[in-house]
């Protein structure tokens, strides 16, 4: 989120219809609700959308106190957001608790089981599939692993469907049976990933028993297609801009991997069988890998560098964690490829039984780095990238004080926990010149055994009190004392309170 209006802590004479929440791409809201003063949660249902824009419509008639609007929808690339935002109307009120519950952690365990579990299916189950375009006769029990890893990503299918609408939803499994849990897990852009896998699945399901040379060509051209479409249709790799660029890239991506992945346990096989039926397989696999691992890793490279930036603090966030242990292993499983390609292939051809015992441990080491890198990417569901990771900017909110001889503003550059600053303008009514000794400025939090935070302001170029670099360390209600020395034997004081938000 990039904005609210009202802005996030805003003090309003008046209670507001709407709140206006801005973004940096278009999002769909799934829920608000407002809690109001005492505590009390009322559920929003009147919204509308433009663009990037969501506006709320807020019940009529709102009292004095502290408000809190808490909201959670879902990214155009299908990933779930939330957010509570903060607003006063005339006074505020005693402190509340406003934090919302995330997702439970079961909810996103599971999501991220079922999901590598569909993963499996597309990239082992419709690779090995589509592995017969190399070699027409798959092992028996080649074959047999396909077909079970695509029945387990038809499984998986649904189940995601259903854990992706509570994770949207922000529910625990209680929810499941729901039909809104899996209506805003359909409706959503994952719900697209999903339709499109289980047809790549299928297809790939089609091509293992497959007769004509023909089909078995469409069927698994088809497959390898719906498998890449699927995986662009949602995700934070999908929405970058450039989009022609990154959905290009991730196209290429998926593909050459799933290819790449399938072929790996079916090629195991057929190196324990005669190496009269391995050898043309492996020669074929050997020759079409470059033209691979080439596109894979420019593609790789390329979403890399959209989604991180240049080098940084970005590199190091969660996101760039992920990226980086998912790097090493593919080093280490490259390093492996190569020496597969370049040293092994044309001993093991030859009938080289060392080569061949080699090139089949290789393979094996292949698979469970792949298995491994397949469970990293599935947790970047859970860490966004940081180019997604915009929040809405610090908003500078101003509180009118007045006295009977005396009026102030106050102006704060963030009314968050952290740094702010402070700006106080100071007149007297009737508009006569106000020259103050001195000004101080006062802050404790309501309700809280903590010692006031006292600042000394000092007078800037324009005329404006400030103090710069004030740090305030708890959300909640703060009350506000100016502190103004008239004069020698004159000493005002003017209150107010402010709402700080986490």
């Amino acid at each position: 989120m990039t904005a609210t209006l009202p802005a996030d802590g805003a003090v309003l004479e008046s209670a507001p219809d709407t709140v206006a929440l801005s973004f940096n791409e278009p999002v769909s809201l799934i829920a608000a609700s407002l809690v109001r003063p005492g505590g009390e949660l009322s559920d929003l249902e009147q919204s509308s959308a433009s663009g990037t824009t969501i506006s709320i419509s807020l019940p009529p008639e709102l009292g004095e106190g502290s408000y809190a609007l808490s909201w959670r929808a879902v990214s155009e690339d299908g990933h779930p957001i939330s957010g509570t935002s903060f607003f006063v109307v005339g006074t505020a009120s005693a402190a509340q608790n406003f934090v919302a519950s995330p997702t439970g952690s079961a909810v996103a365990s599971a999501l991220w089981v079922t999901r590598l579990a569909m993963f499996i299916g597309l990239f082992f189950g419709v690779g090995g599939a589509v592995f017969r375009l190399l070699a027409p006769e798959l092992p028996p029990l080649a074959g047999t692993s396909c077909k079970w890893t695509i029945i387990a990503g038809l499984v998986a299918a649904p189940l995601v469907v259903g854990l992706q609408g509570l994770d949207l939803a922000g529910a625990d499994f209680f929810a499941l049976p729901q039909p809104r849990t899996w209506l805003l897990g359909i409706n959503s852009p994952y719900g697209t990933t999903v339709l499109l896998a289980v047809g790549a699945l299928l297809f790939g399901f089609g091509t293992l028993y497959a007769k004509s040379p023909t089909w078995v060509r469409v069927s698994a051209a088809v497959a390898l297609l719906l498998t890449g479409i699927a995986i662009l249709s949602s995700g934070h790799a999908s929405a970058a801009q450039p989009q022609w660029l990154t959905k290009t890239a991730l196209f290429l991506h998926i593909t050459t991997i799933a290819w790449w992945v399938g072929a790996l346990f079916p090629l195991v096989l057929l190196l324990r069988q005669d190496r009269r039926s391995a050898t043309p397989p492996l020669i074929k696999f050997s020759r079409a890998i470059p033209f691979a691992i080439v596109p894979l890793v420019l593609s790789g490279a390329i979403l890399a560098a959209i989604q991180l930036g240049p080098p940084g603090s970005n590199w190091l966030s969660p996101y760039g964690q992920v990226l980086a242990a998912k790097l090493v292993l593919l080093v280490v499983l490259f390093a492996i490829a190569s020496w597969n390609r370049w040293v092994l292939t044309a001993p093991a051809a030859a009938g080289d039984v060392r080569a061949l015992r080699h090139m089949r441990r290789g393979i094996i080491a292949e698979i469970l780095i792949i298995l491994a890198v397949l469970g990293l990417v599935s947790t970047w569901r859970f860490t966004p990238p940081p180019r997604a990771l915009i929040t809405q900017p610090a908003t500078s909110i101003m509180i009118p004080i007045s006295q009977e001889e005396l009026h102030a503003s106050l102006s704060f550059s963030s009314p968050r926990v952290g740094s702010t600053n402070v700006e106080i303008a100071l007149g007297k009514h009737g508009g006569e010149t106000l020259t103050p000794r001195g000004v101080k400025v006062s802050l404790k939090p309501v309700g809280e055994q903590m010692a006031p935070i006292v600042r000394t302001a000092e007078l800037n170029d324009a005329g404006v009190w400030q103090v710069n670099q004030l740090t305030i360390p708890l959300p909640g209600i703060w009350s506000v004392e100016v502190e103004v020395r008239v004069s020698d034997f004159e000493l005002a004081k003017l209150k107010s309170q402010i709402e700080i938000t986490p």
